[in-house]
């Protein structure tokens, strides 16, 4: 059971890395290339910003699986044994999967 509960709490960490680099990282560019109509003019900013989008798509798919996964590793222990690590897990689980959510409709 300990080592589910840190493979589940591992992994809502990780989500919410993955969170916090999609918000403060790719959002804050590709709001920046598609706000001037002046830069979309050129060939090579439309294909960077085709390839932010997808990036940002494929990231907030993959928040959205890790924080259902984390949820689920963590929920399960904590029915079990209630310890503060599979708590924090659970709603750092559902934190990344909302924001997941959030993300995907940029």
């Amino acid at each position: 059971m300990r080592a589910l509960s840190a493979i589940g709490f591992v992994i809502s960490i990780i989500g919410l890395l993955l969170v916090c680099y999609n918000q403060f990282a790719v959002i804050p560019f590709l709001t920046d290339l598609m706000s001037s109509s002046e830069i979309r003019v050129n060939e090579f900013t439309f294909t960077l910003t085709q390839k932010y989008e997808a990036q940002l798509f494929f990231m907030s798919t993959l928040s959205i699986i890790i924080g259902v996964f984390s949820v689920l590793f963590c929920s399960l222990v904590y029915l079990r044994k209630r310890t503060r690590m599979t708590l924090i897990g659970t709603i750092l689980g559902v934190f990344v999967a909302v924001m997941g959510i959030i993300h995907s409709w940029y």
